[in-house]
């Protein structure tokens, strides 16, 4: 309903939030969560009531990985429908809640320049690999425009790229044009960006490579990226 980005398959249950019931409650097709729900955290979206995106954004970041609390964050802050006050406010009515330390964790490392899901997951795959915190969407101007990379570290002169299907197969991105036509322009592009003074490495990943993390590793080396902790 707010389009916040989930990693992996939907959960199998409705998950709901019911001020009135002291403990959790699972059913065949639904959970009922014992917690407090504020009116502002409430909203009617569709004909259907459902928590606010910051609440919904919390409550994946209380009762999900570090991975995927990130993820959830970052959508929010990036679609710009709950800000970092706001979600630390919410967090911070929890203050008994399970999951609260992880949660604070993955709002500290949350940032509104993750695109995508893709580009959340990397983000922590770096950090547990060791990488050097990168600039997000660094913009490289040229005379005909200019070209936003995903993940840009300015000391040691290396772009990577989150390459997900999503540019191939969806309109956003397509703007009319073949995935044949999008592959022949992000070769050009690359090649624009390879060219610049400052940029001496280029590198890309893809899904398959966050599943395997030692594809990722291997590609930030082959780049040069320094990572601090041992494989």
């Amino acid at each position: 309903m707010h389009d916040v980005p989930v990693i992996g398959e939907w959960p199998e249950r409705v998950h709901v939030t019911d001020p009135a019931r002291r403990s959790t409650q699972t059913s065949t097709g639904v959970v009922r969560h014992a917690a407090p729900l504020t009116p502002e955290e409430a909203r009617v979206v569709r004909s259907l009531r459902v928590t606010s995106p910051a609440r919904t954004a919390v409550d994946l970041a209380l009762t999900s990985s570090f991975r995927d609390g990130v993820a959830a964050l970052d959508g929010v802050l990036h679609s710009r429908s709950s800000t970092r006050d706001e979600l630390t406010a919410v967090l911070d009515a929890r203050p008994t809640a399970r999951g609260r330390v992880g949660a604070r964790r993955a709002l500290s490392f949350a940032d509104a320049g993750a695109e995508s899901a893709g580009e959340s997951w990397c983000r922590v795959l770096l950090r547990q690999l060791g990488a050097p915190p990168p600039v997000l969407q660094q913009a490289f101007p040229w005379a005909g425009g200019r070209d936003v990379v995903d993940f840009w570290w300015p000391e040691f002169g290396i772009v990577l790229e989150f390459d997900g299907l999503s540019k191939y197969t969806q309109a956003r991105w397509l703007k009319g044009r073949t995935p044949s036509r999008v592959v022949v322009d992000e070769k050009i592009r690359e090649d624009r960006i390879r060219d610049r003074p400052e940029v001496r490495g280029f590198g890309r990943t893809v899904w398959d490579e966050l599943e395997h993390q030692v594809k990722l590793r291997a590609e930030l080396l082959r780049v040069g990226l320094p990572l601090r902790t041992a494989y």
